[in-house]
């Protein structure tokens, strides 16, 4: 007799274990889904907002970056490079390069992309790119 009520035992703990699987595995994937739908709903919020401010928001950073000489100036100064070595990273002329760092004449906006794009290297890479261009040893 006790041999049966054993079996029975562990069967019902089989099926017991089984239906809080189910459940565990029900609701996990009922809250991946209210996850998932509310991660939609934002995306869709933050989409929405970047098209009406997209431009905008770009031109309002153009226009800091623009009238932001010492901007320039304080990555030419992180990047450790002289003024003649900044414009033939931007492929600029060095006395435009004076000026735009002195205010007088304000970046294109051609020209503050690719003051972007070089934002991001490190001295190193920027030594690097700066031999690649073989840069005349003279007086700067």
């Amino acid at each position: 007799m006790a041999s049966i009520q054993k079996i029975i035992i562990e069967q019902l703990l089989a099926l017991v274990r089984m239906e809080i699987k189910k459940y565990i595995r029900f609701d996990t994937h009922n809250r991946l889904k209210v996850d998932l739908a509310e991660c939609r709903e934002r995306l869709l919020k933050l989409e929405k907002a970047a098209e009406s401010q997209g431009e905008e928001t770009f031109s309002i950073w153009l226009t800091r970056m623009r009238t932001n000489g010492k901007s320039l100036k304080t990555l030419r100064k992180k990047l450790a490079i002289s003024q003649k070595e900044m414009a033939i990273l931007l492929d600029a002329d060095p006395a435009t390069v004076n000026r735009w760092e002195s205010g007088r004449v304000k970046l294109s906006r051609k020209s503050c992309e690719k003051v972007a794009k070089i934002r991001s290297l490190s001295k190193i890479e920027a030594k690097k790119i700066l031999a690649t261009k073989r840069i005349p040893n003279s007086a700067e």
